[in-house]
């Protein structure tokens, strides 16, 4: 397990996050507040319906967003890499639960504390402004992904989205061209975050390696040798405005 970075100078994602709206003087002001922790993977950092007693910098690692029905029934709907922000700061309660599916490094600030840094940082509040409207962006994205496109294209984008996002997130790295990641979810999972059946991701998942988009060494590892031709399976404008996840002011993978 990773040690806890526990100075803000240090932090690998000091400029990508929301706290690279800060300067330094403004950050150490932050720090004052800020709980780093570290949470196992498949446990949860807080629960639908819980108060929203915290909000997040994602660190490292992988999170994901589950959503539970009036019936009890559970959904995934959404994964949350580095530098993303998580919780609601100005929210009474969580509206997902927030689960860890990696190992996964966060720091966490209390909420009344981190609303009054808020009021006093005009731009930290547009920091987050910008994680809003990207996440936004992503869920409408992703209405297009399961309302328009196929089985197929379904598991080609996400294993685009992932592959983009982890390599920049240490859950993953890419080496001339080459993308190298783990899955952060078992196949049963990925069935349910895509609204298809377990024996249809697993006929897809076949169908990209018979035709060498991806390679898979081991069960939850993938390689993607060309990320562009991963995003012609995909129906995917690999060139185009940095969808799936690009990070603000980054040029898409």
């Amino acid at each position: 397990m990773r040690a806890i970075c526990t100075r803000c100078g240090t932090c690998p994602i000091r400029y990508q996050s929301i706290c690279g709206a800060l300067t330094d003087d403004e950050l150490s002001r932050l720090s004052v507040i800020s709980r780093p922790r570290v949470v196992g993977a498949h446990q949860p950092i807080f629960r639908d319906g819980d108060e929203a007693e915290q909000c997040f910098n994602v660190i490292s690692g992988v999170v994901k967003l589950v959503k539970t029905l009036a019936d009890g029934e559970q959904h995934i709907v959404g994964l949350i890499y580095p530098p993303d922000f998580l919780g609601r700061p100005l929210g009474d309660r969580h509206t997902y639960t927030a689960e860890a599916a990696t190992d996964v490094e966060i720091c966490g600030f209390p909420r009344g504390a981190f609303e009054a840094v808020l009021e006093a940082q005009p731009k930290l509040e547009r920091k987050i402004l910008e994680f809003t409207v990207r996440e936004l962006d992503l869920c409408r994205e992703w209405t297009l992904l399961l309302g328009r496109k196929s089985s197929y294209q379904r598991v080609g984008s996400f294993l685009y989205m992932v592959a983009r996002r982890t390599a920049r997130s240490g859950y993953g790295y890419r080496h001339e061209g080459v993308v190298r990641f783990r899955l952060p979810f078992t196949r049963a999972e990925i069935a349910d975050y895509l609204g298809l059946t377990l024996e249809t991701v697993s006929r897809q998942f076949s169908r990209l390696k018979a035709t060498h988009i991806i390679a898979m060494p081991a069960s939850r590892d993938v390689v993607v040798p060309d990320m562009a031709l991963l995003a012609r399976a995909a129906r995917i404008d690999a060139g185009g405005d940095g969808r799936y996840g690009a990070e603000p002011g980054r040029r898409p993978l």
